[in-house]
């Protein structure tokens, strides 16, 4: 979920459950790529149970047989 307004970078607002306790907390922390998952370390501010967050990589390929995307500006007109 991003904010809407005139910011100079995107404000990454998520909302987050503690599997401990519960507590849904909000975090503004954005994910880092390592080891082939996008993952983020989490604290619980009532309990302080620390955890991570593991999100799958998706991969995007393009049309690998058949025609690809329209093209929404030609430049050459």
């Amino acid at each position: 979920m991003t904010q809407a307004g005139e910011h100079t970078w995107d404000l990454f607002i998520r909302y987050n459950r503690c599997p401990k306790c519960g507590y849904i907390f909000e975090d503004r922390k954005d994910f880092h790529y390592h080891a082939g998952y996008y993952e983020k370390e989490l604290e619980c501010l009532r309990c302080h149970h620390v955890f991570t967050e593991i999100k799958n990589v998706s991969l995007k390929l393009g049309p690998l047989i058949g025609e690809g995307e329209k093209i929404e500006m030609d430049w050459k007109e």
